[in-house]
């Protein structure tokens, strides 16, 4: 008996209970980062300063929407075209905000021109 050929093209959702296990281990990676969050931040760090830090908003939003989407899409509440939307405009922005921040640097580390001294020789 031969088996019925694979549908690439129509994604098949996964079932409630599969759902049910992804939103579970995605909730406790998060826990788990917050764990580790609270672990580094007995160090001299004030948390306030961790907790008021853009950069810190930036990553938990990013690790958020990453998380929702894949449990989204694999939960077939998601079609892959806006699976791919969502996923790419995150990478874009990652990658827009690198690009931008090396940019600034570059530009704050231009070597300033030498002034000459003393007098000029004939």
């Amino acid at each position: 008996m031969a088996a019925a050929p694979l549908d690439l093209n129509s994604p098949t959702p996964l079932d409630t209970t599969s759902v049910v296990i992804l939103s579970i281990v995605a909730t406790a990676a998060l826990v788990a980062m917050w764990g580790i969050f609270w672990w580094a931040a007995r160090s001299n760090e004030r948390v306030v300063n961790v907790l008021l830090n853009t950069a810190f908003f930036r990553v938990v939003t990013i690790m958020g929407i990453i998380a929702a989407t894949a449990v989204l899409s694999l939960a077939g509440r998601l079609e892959g075209n806006v699976t791919g939307a969502i996923l790419s405009g995150v990478a874009g922005y990652v990658l827009g905000h690198i690009s931008s921040r090396a940019k600034e640097s570059d530009t704050s580390e231009e070597p300033t021109k030498a002034k000459p001294t003393g007098s000029p020789v004939i």
